[in-house]
């Protein structure tokens, strides 16, 4: 076990299966904290990016985002003092980058 060298160059490949695995890492590192109400406004941004960009490595865009919004409702449970920005502004920070 300790002999296997790990190699952590390797390309990965974005495919369904690979963003899913990563979405469902993400909302399990999401419940596992608290939150400010900038840190659920940074992940409202987040989330709303990440929606906008990865649909084009799946297919299926409903697991995209059925997962964000999984993620997304666990942040505001998970916030002390949950105030959201509103979905033009929003769209706008996304749009910028």
């Amino acid at each position: 076990m300790w002999n296997e060298r790990v190699h952590y160059d390797i390309r990965a490949d974005f495919t369904k299966i690979s963003v899913k695995i990563c979405l469902k890492t993400f909302l399990e590192v999401v419940r596992l904290r608290t939150y400010s109400k900038f840190g659920l406004q940074q992940l409202q941004i987040d989330c709303h990016y990440l929606q906008l960009f990865l649909w084009g490595f799946v297919v299926d865009e409903s697991l995209i985002l059925n997962l964000l919004d999984g993620v997304f409702s666990s942040a505001v449970q998970r916030c002390v003092a949950p105030q959201l920005m509103e979905p033009t502004l929003v769209s706008l920070v996304c749009e910028r980058e």
